[in-house]
């Protein structure tokens, strides 16, 4: 979601484990790293601890859709198992990557296309 502080969520259709993995896969990208995390969520009563469903990408002033864009393409092509991604602004804007369809220049032009329209609206 991009909020005033300038963020994207990314949700992993799959289960927990591809969300920790594809956080580990960004770690690993040195324009990314420190840019995505795991939002901080209050344990709920009930709860034995966090449970996470969303990364959080820190868009901030660089241009970060190129490097998000070759990092996703590069972490779909490595995957074993059919997966799809969605990344959301909080003005519910989204797109839906799905690892079967996948090409690098439609990624790269969504994403920038997304982060350019939010660059508008601040």
């Amino acid at each position: 979601m991009l909020e005033s502080d300038g963020q994207l969520t990314i949700r992993v259709d799959g289960d927990a484990d591809e969300l920790f993995q594809l956080l580990e896969w960004f770690n690993d990208d040195d324009e990314l790293r420190g840019r995505v995390s795991l939002p901080s969520n209050q344990i709920r009563p009930g709860q034995m601890g966090d449970l996470y469903d969303v990364l959080v990408v820190a868009v901030g002033a660089g241009g970060i859709a190129p490097a998000l864009a070759r990092s996703l393409t590069s972490w779909f092509t490595v995957r074993r198992s059919d997966i799809s991604i969605t990344v959301k602004r909080d003005d519910q804007t989204e797109i839906t990557l799905d690892a079967k369809r996948i090409k690098t220049p439609e990624v790269t032009q969504a994403l920038q296309t997304m982060l350019g329209q939010a660059d508008n609206a601040q």
